[in-house]
């Protein structure tokens, strides 16, 4: 994969993301999002901050965010 295409895969997650968390009800919506977060996390572990900054900082909030939710912090 170019790195082009690699960005525009990236940032399709991201929005696939937040559509699925918006469309979801109830209890489930917190395991989808943290499913979600997770895999992004996975996905793009290697991302690199000089070259993808902004994809860079997405992921460190996802992987905060990940980790408040598997801690049951949020109310």
């Amino acid at each position: 994969m170019t790195q082009e295409s690699n960005n525009v895969h990236f940032w399709n997650c991201v929005l696939h993301i937040a559509e699925s968390t918006n469309a979801a009800k109830g209890p489930e919506a917190k395991k989808i999002l943290l499913d979600q977060l997770t895999t992004l996390n996975e996905a793009f572990s290697d991302c690199d901050p000089v070259e993808n900054y902004e994809a860079y900082v997405v992921l460190k909030m996802s992987e905060a965010m990940t980790r408040v939710i598997e801690s049951d912090k949020v109310d």
